[in-house]
């Protein structure tokens, strides 16, 4: 059988004392009693009841205050009112700023029981709520956000103190590293947590930053598209590689973001949002700023607090720890003997400088284990430019410089054109360099086919009129 839940009991008339305590003598709660006004706050904190049920006027400190008190310290904890008639109105204004519900004098035995049974049952509710979100906040940084290099747990740390604030956060740090997973972080353990998290990239803020989810009801006349800030409200929004934003597109965010309001059409109405902002960049947006591809104003707005996701070739001390949860996840989604890596393999992992970082590492461990049925992961299952590391040492520095920028170039122009479906365009600028050397050095490694049959058709049709004219089009 359970344990009694404590209840305690605030009045200056012991009589009614005497009487709510024999009303809820059944077995289901204890009652802890007090007169006295003024050390129902010490009585709080010693018992920790699950439900303050205190009379209103009192002498030495009213109801209202009470309440007051209890919601600093403990706003976990009902607080349930009594009051004589004369007082109700003033009743119903404390409820309105937090008090769990009211009884007004006399009431009856019913009455009394279930209002305290509902205050119970709320207090049971948040209390499970509140252990619900501790072991999601302990499981994630077990499960997701792994490391245990001095740099990873400094990140660690400065996201549990900065979750708490509604302060915007800024991540700075290579493709790869982790920068949605620490956001997400910092949303699990913020008091938005139950709140949405909506991750936006550049395309979709779109001219209007509308049509993200939908809203309302398709046999509905009300019916509409929430735009990504309406789809956030109440929780954090993440918008990641911000700088890929036109200057256009930013001043029109940091107005938005400024004011908490979207305009979203003339039939619409202003809408009002309340959301924590969290961005990430991959670049240097200081040298955005100084070659006027990033607003200044924006940059300051969104840079708070700034956090600095570094790469895996900085905390290479984590590699062996990702790779046995990378197993351990992939052995639980597919109900599979779990794996282990050759002592072989962790060296040839550790020796790599991992450009694509964690999620590289993630996507050659699950390589690895896929190609293999046995228990153990051999150097054999490891991709060619990681074997390639031990073979490049019989060749001249020459030599193996020349390997390893091959498959740089390659690996880097190969995301670049899958980053912009082909546009060989769009993908020359984010890479600083004209569109005619990025054709040399696609032509150079042996990737210019594959480049010419992403090319959107535009582009294509726009190169034959140049080679039948001569002319740009």
């Amino acid at each position: 059988m359970s344990e009694p839940v404590t209840i305690l009991l605030v009045d200056d008339e012991p009589d009614l004392l005497e009487s709510c305590e024999r009303i809820l003598d059944n077995g289901l709660y204890a009652c802890i009693t007090t007169s006295s006004s003024l050390n129902v706050l010490e009585l709080v904190r010693e018992y920790r009841p699950a439900v303050v049920v205190t009379d209103f006027m009192m002498p030495e400190k009213d109801g209202m205050t009470i309440l007051k008190e209890i919601n600093e310290s403990f706003p976990s904890i009902p607080v349930v009112m009594i009051s004589a008639y004369a007082t109700v109105g003033s009743v119903v204004d404390a409820v309105k700023v937090g008090a769990f519900d009211y009884l007004t004098k006399p009431f009856t035995s019913d009455q009394l029981l279930i209002t305290v049974r509902r205050a119970v049952e709320q207090y049971r509710l948040q209390k499970e709520n509140a252990d619900l979100k501790q072991k999601l906040q302990k499981d994630y940084f077990n499960h997701y956000f792994v490391g245990k290099h001095p740099k990873f747990i400094a990140i660690e740390e400065q996201i549990k103190r900065v979750a708490n604030t509604d302060s915007n956060v800024f991540f700075q740090g290579e493709t790869g590293t982790g920068k949605e997973l620490a956001a997400r972080a910092i949303h699990l353990l913020s008091k938005r947590a139950n709140g949405p998290f909506v991750v936006v990239d550049y395309s979709t803020l779109s001219s209007e930053m509308l049509k993200v989810l939908p809203y309302g009801n398709a046999e509905t006349n009300g019916s509409h598209e929430k735009s990504v800030f309406e789809a956030a409200n109440g929780g954090t929004i993440f918008i990641e590689q911000i700088e890929d934003l036109d200057m256009a597109m930013q001043a029109r965010l940091l107005r938005i973001l400024q004011d908490r309001k979207v305009h979203e059409s003339a039939e619409w109405q202003e809408k009002p949002f309340d959301i924590r902002v969290i961005t990430s960049t991959s670049v240097d947006l200081q040298a955005a700023i100084a070659e006027k591809k990033f607003r200044e104003n924006l940059y300051y707005y969104l840079n708070v607090i700034n956090i600095q996701i570094p790469p895996l070739r900085e905390r290479k001390e984590d590699i062996g720890m990702l790779c046995d949860h990378f197993l351990r996840q992939r052995s639980e989604k597919n109900n599979t003997p779990l794996q282990v890596l050759h002592p072989d393999v962790l060296v040839r992992l550790m020796g790599y400088d991992w450009p694509g970082n964690v999620r590289e590492l993630r996507n050659v461990i699950e390589r690895a284990a896929s190609t293999t049925q046995e228990r153990i992961i051999m150097a054999k299952h490891l991709p060619g430019e990681i074997l390639n590391l031990e073979q490049t040492v019989n060749l001249s520095f020459k030599e193996a410089r020349r390997i390893f920028l091959e498959q740089f170039e390659k690996r880097y122009l190969e995301n670049l054109i899958v980053k912009y479906n082909g546009n060989i365009s769009r993908a020359a600028e984010n890479a600083g360099i004209t569109r005619m050397s990025f054709y040399r050095i696609l032509k150079r490694i042996g990737m210019l086919k594959d480049a010419d049959g992403a090319r959107p058709s535009g582009e294509s049709r726009a190169k034959r009129r140049r080679d039948n004219t001569g002319k740009k089009p």
